[in-house]
């Protein structure tokens, strides 16, 4: 059970890739070979960011030390809260991109990736698999670049990826919850 609530954690962190890459492709005239190597750099922003707001993160959580646990269930619940803020957009149709050109599909990756940069700060005090969450970070976010990529920008499609925006933002609070009341990481 435990696990397999940090397996579900690591692909809801991951997530914001998959509203991106459904809109990546929305015409399905990129090569497949294209196709990976985008998604490969969604999930690589990913870890990447975890890491980069886990160095952040060194340089001020240890101030944190007495009420560590507040402070990350408040990260976490924010995150949360701006999930399920997406998914709203999402549903209406205001978070689908087109990228016509590369220097616009780096800078929406680096954005998918802030929610995963704000998790990366926690990691002094809430780092679950230790020093592999980026790596997991990014085959999550490579699965599910490629599932949005495969997927038809059709109605249905977008109210799916909401409903999982929603879904993921809400086993984000769950495991802040439980981060909260037990005292420590599952």
């Amino acid at each position: 059970m435990q696990e397999a609530l940090l397996i579900l954690f690591i692909i809801s962190v991951a997530y914001n890739t998959f509203p991106l890459a459904l809109g990546l492709n929305r015409d399905h005239r990129n090569p497949h070979l294209t196709n990976i190597l985008l998604a490969t750099v969604f999930g690589l922003v990913q870890g990447v960011m975890y890491h980069l707001g886990d160095l952040l993160g060194e340089t001020f959580m240890h101030l944190f030390v007495i009420r560590y646990k507040w402070v990350v269930f408040g990260v976490l619940t924010a995150v949360s809260i701006r999930m399920i803020l997406e998914a709203a957009r999402i549903r209406r149709g205001e978070r689908l991109f087109s990228f016509d050109n590369y220097v616009k599909f780096l800078m929406m990756t680096v954005a998918a990736g802030i929610n995963t940069f704000i998790i990366g700060m926690t990691a002094e005090h809430f780092s679950p698999f230790d020093g592999q969450m980026p790596v997991f970070l990014v085959a999550a976010g490579f699965a599910w670049s490629i599932a949005g990529i495969s997927m038809n920008l059709s109605r249905t499609n977008i109210l799916l990826s909401s409903l999982l925006q929603l879904f993921a933002a809400l086993v984000i609070f769950a495991v802040a919850l439980i981060y909260l009341i037990t005292n420590q990481w599952l």
